[in-house]
């Protein structure tokens, strides 16, 4: 199992837009999903924590495989070069350097998407 999990900071005037758009997203997209197990999005109980997703894949290579596909551009609005640049030495550095501790968080589950049963 390869489990990925994101932290996504969301203004309070945007969170219910925020929700509606990522739950029909994980309804509509995840089935396609090849090898992905489960996905979950979690609403932080404070307003200024960030949102939670969590997504398990039954192997790393099923994770690179959606993270370089159309589906993923689609569902998070990114043009097809934005992969690329991503992978870019300065972004990598960026991406893997440790983020500061921030205490524990509290969330509120929001949707869940089980790959077992689809």
């Amino acid at each position: 199992m390869y489990v990925v999990t994101n932290r996504i900071e969301v203004p309070a005037e945007r969170a219910a837009a925020f929700e509606e758009r990522f739950i029909s997203n994980m309804r509509h997209n995840l089935p396609k999903v090849q090898g992905l197990s489960r996905a979950t999005l979690d609403k932080p109980v404070d307003p200024a924590a960030a949102y939670k997703v969590t997504m398990e894949f039954v192997a790393e290579s099923d994770f690179i495989t959606w993270r370089d596909s159309e589906a993923f551009r689609t569902s998070h609005g990114r043009p097809a070069n934005t992969t690329q640049a991503a992978s870019s030495p300065a972004a990598s550095a960026e991406a893997s350097a440790p983020r500061p501790a921030t205490g524990p968080e509290h969330h509120t589950r929001l949707e869940t998407f089980d790959g077992t049963q689809a």
